[in-house]
């Protein structure tokens, strides 16, 4: 008997399911490759790039900030910080408050962190702690097996040595936030902790900042690194030489701190408009910004009397008092409204209508000439030239000479000033310009306002024949990897065209001030200087019906007399009467540039005589 013949049907069932499970797979398949490689193909990309390898920022150190002979100003000191790595912690909320028991570390901090703990890759290091004392290291040094993922790194901190000597000068670097952006490009700080918020830091924050450079490290698809593929080292910042001396602003402030002095003292290079010193007085520690200021520091700061966070050199807004005398009488002998020999009669007063002007030497100084006007600061011979002027011409020799305008300077938040006009007087008060206004205006009272970079500026002038400088603070940036020095490009000064007669009369004057007049005590034996002394009255109270003045004292001159090295400006709020005060000021500045084998505490521990000033 022949074998029954084995059934087809259920091979071909099973074969038929087969077929159509990989027809089904197939067409799965080739949807998905579709998906990723056409309709997806951007967004696939990228995650097996970064499946594949990711990228460490290695940020740079700042760039250092020198004085002229080459001590560093504002520089990078080695920090201890206690970093935290999330992809190597297994239980991040115990770690983390186990920490928080050892050390001092805030909950604002853990909060801040467990908050934007999406923001970057978790292989990324997180800050805890700032800075870490000796103590503190040793205390995790001998625990940190127990933390798997945290550890000791070292980080540049930004440090200021001589603060807060140049504090307001050389500013400060901060935190940074939005509002310290404005102006820079966002994509260039998404790593950085830190930007320049004033004065040079943040003048020259682009050179300063360095650039960034990174590691490669090669990540699996749980994104954890396995290898290093390649390092490209950070940039630094360029390094920054300024004009600043050591020595002399060293000088200024240990005088201004010995007599308790609040103002401000300016000096410069005649010639070229670099500045020598820039002292505000009181300052403050600008390492107490560098980490962002606590709330103690702050309210040391808003506390401390004589508002120590103006920068008064700078921001400081003075009626200038008789320093203002010299540039109204070249305007006046320029314009021929009077001449070099003119003379007038001082009786220690002038009647105008029903009002009387006094002068500050109520006896008065007789017959008068321009150089005796100028030695002697004599207030009647000015308010009569006033008058003579009148407003238009008093305007002008103002404005000419670069009151009532920003003094250019390579150094940000420099005020204007402000020189008033008849116009703004009839807008403001609704009343016209009296003779009074011009007469007052004429001695530097009433409306006027002027800082001390202005008047460096304007007596640098008459200093060098009639050239205002463009002031500068940076001197040259120096490139961190091939030492290339490169001088910083200074803008050509402003030619006044002054008249060389004018100039002479106007010297002989202020020169006669620091050899027989109100400048006497600034004098010092084997050094020619000239000068001008100011006295202004500031309004400071009103008490029983009636406004309560102080009188701030001020400076402006120039040595030696032929050959001008150094031209200073120095204020003192409520110095007094009669100027004296801002004397001993401007002669620190003086001998610790001119006379730099003098020690400096044989020169600012001089007790100035104010009788020494009147002959």
């Amino acid at each position: 008997m022949s074998p029954l013949p084995l059934s087809q049907h259920p091979f071909r069932r099973r074969l038929f399911w087969a077929v159509l499970f990989l027809v089904v797979l197939f067409v799965l398949l080739l949807g998905r490759i579709v998906e990723m490689e056409i309709l997806h193909y951007r967004r696939f990309r990228q995650m097996a790039q970064a499946n594949h390898s990711a990228i460490v920022p290695l940020a740079p150190a700042r760039g250092p900030i020198l004085a002229y002979h080459g001590q560093i100003l504002a520089g990078n000191r080695a920090r201890y910080v206690l970093e935290i790595i999330p992809d190597e912690v297994r239980h991040l909320h115990a770690t983390l408050t186990d920490l928080a028991k050892r050390f001092p570390i805030s909950r604002q901090r853990i909060a801040h962190l467990l908050a934007t703990l999406d923001d970057k890759p978790a292989y990324l290091p997180r800050l805890l702690m700032a800075h870490m004392s000796r103590a503190e290291m040793a205390r995790f040094a001998v625990r940190e097996q127990d933390f798997p993922g945290v550890s000791l790194a070292v980080r540049w901190h930004r440090f200021y040595p001589y603060s807060p000597l140049f504090s307001s000068v050389v500013g400060y670097v901060g935190p940074v936030t939005a509002a310290d952006l404005q102006g820079f490009d966002r994509q260039k700080y998404l790593y950085r902790r830190h930007v320049g918020v004033t004065g040079l830091e943040y003048a020259f924050e682009r050179a300063l900042r360095g650039r960034f450079g990174y590691r490669i490290l090669e990540v699996n698809a749980l994104g954890e690194p396995v290898a290093q593929l390649r390092e490209v080292p950070p940039t630094p910042g360029d390094t920054l030489q300024t004009t600043l001396r050591l020595r002399v602003e060293r000088a200024v402030a240990r005088v201004m701190r010995r007599f308790h002095y609040r103002g401000a003292l300016v000096a410069i290079n005649p010639n070229t408009g670099a500045v020598l010193a820039s002292v505000s007085h009181p300052s403050f520690n600008a390492n107490w910004f560098v980490n962002g200021i606590g709330r103690r520091h702050w309210q040391e700061l808003l506390q401390r009397p004589g508002r120590p966070l103006v920068d008064r050199v700078a921001q400081g807004l003075y009626p200038p008092g008789s320093t203002i005398k010299p540039f109204y009488a070249l305007q006046a002998l320029q314009d021929r409204v009077i001449g070099p020999d003119f003379h007038t009669f001082c009786p220690g007063f002038l009647r105008v209508g029903g009002h009387v002007y006094w002068d500050w030497y109520r006896a008065g100084f007789g017959e008068t000439g321009l150089t005796k006007a100028l030695a002697w600061s004599v207030d009647v011979f000015f308010y009569k030239l006033a008058m003579k002027m009148g407003i238009r011409r008093q305007d002008q020799a103002l404005w000419r000479f670069g009151f009532g305008r920003q003094a250019p300077i390579d150094t940000p938040g420099s005020s204007p000033g402000f020189v008033p006009t008849p116009a703004w007087k009839e807008r403001r008060f609704h009343a016209p310009w009296y003779t009074g206004d011009s007469i007052i205006l004429g001695i530097g009272q009433g409306y006027l306002l002027v800082t001390p970079l202005q008047l460096v500026r304007a007596v640098a002038a008459i200093a060098n024949g009639g050239k205002l400088p463009y002031l500068h603070v940076a001197r040259a940036l120096i490139e961190p990897q091939s030492g290339r020095r490169i001088r910083l490009p200074v803008p050509a000064p402003t030619r006044l065209h002054l008249p060389a007669f004018a100039l002479r009369a106007v010297r002989r004057g202020m020169r006669a001030c620091v050899t027989r007049g109100t400048c006497k005590a600034v004098s010092y034996p084997g050094i020619s200087m000239a000068g001008k002394t100011g006295t202004a009255e500031v309004p400071v109270a009103f008490k029983d019906g009636r406004t309560v003045y102080n009188d701030d004292s001020l400076f402006i001159g120039w040595a030696p007399y032929r050959h001008p090295r150094i031209a200073v400006a120095a204020v003192v709020e409520d110095g007094g009467a009669n100027a004296w005060q801002a004397l001993p000021v401007a002669r620190a500045a003086f001998l610790a540039y001119l006379k730099p084998n003098l020690k400096i505490r044989t020169f600012t521990n001089i007790v100035v005589n104010p009788a020494q000033a009147f002959g």
